[in-house]
Parts: structure tokens; sequence; C-alpha cells
């Protein structure tokens, strides 16, 4: 069933949105690629050209084709011809090369068209990759996945968990990976190593005084709600706090039902990765054309 086309456009005008997507492509390209990169040696025997592998990634997302053979047999009889289209295995390669075009055109776009956010919220999400009947039976990224608690769904499952940090402009600016077991605090400086906010906003797995007096000491306002058998003092602006911080279970809303993050079903991390690039890419632009 793999090399099935699944789509759930009303029309199929397969070339028109390609088409699209090219156009738009091609001069964020040219703007935050390095030219080394694209006048790189031999670039022009290329079969397929960067232009054309990015937007074929982000026209992937738009159809909601979540695996890379069914994408490339769609490819194979939707839109190329056999002889100009390369074989499946290089194909992979081609694409799994590409992440660095999607990581550049993503943190370009946010650099140069949105203003610094007035702060950010730091928050996890689970990335599972299988069903939870099959955590201890699945072998699938056994180097950088394990077994972690989902606290909102109340169970356990088996995959990576996704840190995100992002902005009150609705942007995600960081993100970082890691295994499932792995605690929240432990990934707050990877990261503030991507993007440093003054004022950050958490929940309160991200409760700590050791990481929040560090961060005052480089002049972060880190806030996080207390717990009931807590002593400190209630902040008056608490609940104000606990509504903004809300936030950011909207913008991860948007990407599992926009999206299916939560089902990415990959056998390598660098074909995890780029699934998730992809995806992220294609946010950052609808984000920015709907402000």
């Amino acid at each position: 069933m793999l090399n099935q086309s699944h789509c759930k456009l009303n029309t199929l005008k397969f070339q028109s949105h390609l088409l699209n997507w090219y156009k738009f492509i091609q001069p964020l390209y040219q703007k935050y690629v390095p030219s080394s990169i694209r006048h790189r040696r031999n670039i022009q025997h290329c079969k397929l050209d960067d232009v054309l592998v990015i937007s074929l990634l982000c026209w992937q997302v738009e159809l909601k084709i979540t695996t890379q053979l069914r994408f490339y047999y769609f490819l194979q009889n939707n839109i190329f011809p056999k002889s100009s289209l390369p074989e499946r295995s290089r194909f992979n390669r081609i694409c799994n090369n590409a992440f660095c075009f999607l990581q550049w055109i993503r943190i370009g776009i946010l650099k140069q068209h949105s203003n610094n956010p007035k702060y950010t919220i730091i928050d996890s999400l689970p990335l599972p990759l299988c069903q939870p009947i099959r955590n201890k039976r699945c072998k699938v990224l056994t180097d950088y996945a394990d077994i972690g608690y989902n606290a909102t769904k109340k169970q356990y499952y088996y995959g990576l968990k996704g840190s995100f940090e992002v902005g009150s402009d609705g942007h995600i600016w960081a993100y970082t990976l890691s295994k499932a077991s792995k605690h929240d605090i432990k990934m707050v400086e990877d990261l503030l190593r991507q993007y440093r906010c003054q004022y950050i906003l958490a929940d309160q797995g991200y409760l700590s005084n050791k990481l929040k007096k560090k961060l005052e000491k480089e002049g972060i306002w880190f806030w996080t709600p207390s717990r009931k058998n807590m002593k400190e003092k209630k902040q008056e602006n608490s609940k104000f706090l606990k509504k903004k911080r809300k936030y950011i279970e909207t913008v991860f809303s948007k990407l599992v039902n926009l999206f299916d993050i939560e089902r990415i079903r990959v056998q390598s991390i660098l074909g995890f990765r780029l699934r998730l690039e992809q995806c992220l890419l294609v946010y950052t632009i609808k984000n920015e054309l709907a402000q």
C-alpha cells in the first residue's frame, strides 16, 4: 500500500501546485543559502537542482504524504518520466542532503521578516515512533529513542522528545530532539544556544531553582508556575502568565493536526530530522504569510 498516492486535495492539478512552490522557493534559495553552496563544484550535473528538491519537499508536506517511498512513487507516476527521476535510494539521499537548505531558509525567514518576540515559551512534545502496545518490541532508532512518559495522555511511549521554543509571534525559534526519557530541564540550554530571549515562560516540568538562578545571572527572567505545596509567594500576574504559556499548546495542536507530526514513521534519524524540518519550514512560511 505504500506505493499508492494519498492526497487530500479536491483538485489534482499537480504540476501547477509544484510550479507555485518553485517560484516561491527560488528567491528564498538565492537569498538565504550561502553562495559557496549555491555555486559548488559540478552542481550543473545534478539531475535535480536544489530549488526543485526544496520545492518537492515542501509540496510533499502540503500533499500530506508522510512516507518518502510513497512520495517517490507518486512523483514517478504523476510528475516525472522514469528516465528523469533518480533511482529511489539516490533520491532519498538527495532529500536528506537538503536538510541544511530547509534550515537555512527557515532561519533566514525568521531573522529577516519577523521581529524579535517579547517573550518565548518552552515546552516539550512527545514524538512516538510506534503504538504503545509495541513499546518494548520496537527497534526503530534504538540509538536515539527510548521509552518515556506522556503526562498529557498518561501513558508510556517509545520514541523521541521534541523540545521547542515558541515566540509570542507564533514562530518556532528553536527546537531540539532528545530521548523520550530525558528530563525537560536538560534541554533548556540547548534551546537557548539557538535563540536567547530575555523573558521565558515554562510549565511545572521546568521547575529548578538552580536553573532559574543561573539564567538570572545571565540576564534571563525564567518563569514557571509554583506547585501547591511550595511556600513561595504567589505572583499577582501568575494567572495571566499561565494563559500566555498555554499558547504553545495551540502551536503544538497546529503541528499535529496540519502535519501529523506525532506520526513520523522513518528508519533513520536523518529521515526523522528531515521530515520535522519540512513541517517547520512550511509552518513558518504559512504563519508568515498569514501575518
